[in-house]
């Protein structure tokens, strides 16, 4: 197949979409297909994760991503994006969040191809970003898309009922772990670690985690907690940590490509998100043998967190005292860790990633054929 995957920028982004994007565009050229890949990048852009070279990347390279274009620039990439199409001819175009879709599809009305939307996240979302009108226009567009690829299952009942047969739920792969967590032994000063991995932005709501820790941090002297992340929010984030002065307890450590490292040191981790579309930081610290700890009420927490079995849920959402005393009993026994953080492991091999690279083939090949 030729398969045109798009997306806004990735440019030394190390998010969650630009690596999933990223790891299926190379599984697939590994499988023997063309693929080409469209951003709003600049000429120099480069990925943050691997991308295969055999992987076309075209840079559009017209105005910057970030800012939202003029009408003038609009009209050029309508033109260069029509005629990179025409030329590439591929048998079908992967488009990655839903504000990608809607550009690829305005500026290819008329010419006849299949259009996917991977949508990246949770329909909750728009509660949290205050945007019904958003929402509403998202899924009237949405009527245009071939399939709409969703990554929870849970995810199908909150789109109206016009959307639900194109509807299809793949999840994200997750890489089996070479090295574990130790979850009931402590590192060599003593000391225990409570992770959390993301970027530092409103979505991630680290404020919260910060704030629970800062009710625990009395009672657990012994425990360090450690954000593993950059993002618009750290300056604020950073505010909040001085301000108890829990500073040598309390580390944003910025992004890292040694990521293992930190799941392995780690003993217990939590995703304080307001939403999630598939939380990749959560599973793999789950496939690491950490417990996962998370909000009720998050979309996708709890479609990878069975309560009690790998790890817990706080009840409601965006609480630091309902946070606390969901940790504090976790924080307090290293065997609930140990027997949580084994059943973890288990836990995820459901995603395991020639799983789902068969079923992204699978749906590419049926919409290619239909």
């Amino acid at each position: 197949m030729r398969i045109l995957f798009v997306a806004r920028a990735i440019h030394q982004m190390a998010g969650g979409v630009e690596r999933m994007i990223t790891t299926i565009m190379n599984a697939l050229v590994c499988r023997g297909h063309h693929i080409e890949f469209m951003t709003w990048d600049g000429s120099a852009a480069t990925s943050f994760y691997p991308l295969d070279q055999r992987v076309v990347w075209h840079r559009l390279s017209l105005g910057d991503p970030t800012i939202k274009a003029t009408p003038w620039m609009k009209l050029r990439r309508l033109l260069m994006v029509r005629q990179l199409i025409r030329r590439s001819q591929p048998d079908v175009v992967v488009c990655f969040q839903s504000g990608t879709f809607f550009s690829v599809r305005l500026y290819t009305m008329g010419i006849r191809m299949p259009i996917i939307v991977a949508e990246r996240n949770a329909p909750s979302r728009f509660k949290y970003l205050n945007a019904p009108n958003t929402q509403r226009l998202t899924y009237q567009v949405f009527r245009w898309a071939k399939r709409i690829l969703v990554q929870c299952e849970s995810y199908r009942s909150h789109y109206p009922e016009f959307l639900r047969d194109r509807i299809i739920t793949i999840p994200n792969p997750v890489l089996p772990a070479s090295q574990f967590a130790q979850p009931h032994i402590p590192n060599a000063q003593g000391r225990w670690c409570l992770l959390s991995v993301g970027r530092l932005s409103y979505q991630k709501n680290f404020a919260v985690l910060i704030q629970a820790f800062i009710l625990l941090a009395p009672q657990f002297p012994m425990w360090d907690l450690k954000i593993v992340g950059a993002g618009e929010e750290q300056a604020a984030l950073q505010h909040l940590i001085d301000m108890p002065q829990l500073g040598d307890r309390i580390a944003l450590s910025g992004v890292t490509t040694a990521i293992t490292e930190a799941y392995i040191n780690a003993h217990l981790f939590c995703l304080p998100s307001l939403w999630e579309g598939f939380p990749n930081a959560l599973a793999e610290a789950l496939a690491h043998g950490l417990p996962g700890v998370g909000f009720a009420q998050c979309a996708g927490m709890a479609d990878l967190i069975t309560p009690g079995q790998n790890g817990v849920l706080a009840p409601g959402i965006n609480d630091p005292a309902a946070l606390a005393a969901t940790l504090a009993p976790l924080m307090q026994s290293a065997q609930q860790r140990q027997n949580m953080g084994q059943n973890a492991i288990m836990s995820i091999r459901e995603y395991e990633p020639v799983k789902i690279f068969n079923q992204w083939q699978g749906v590419l090949s049926d919409v290619v054929q239909t």
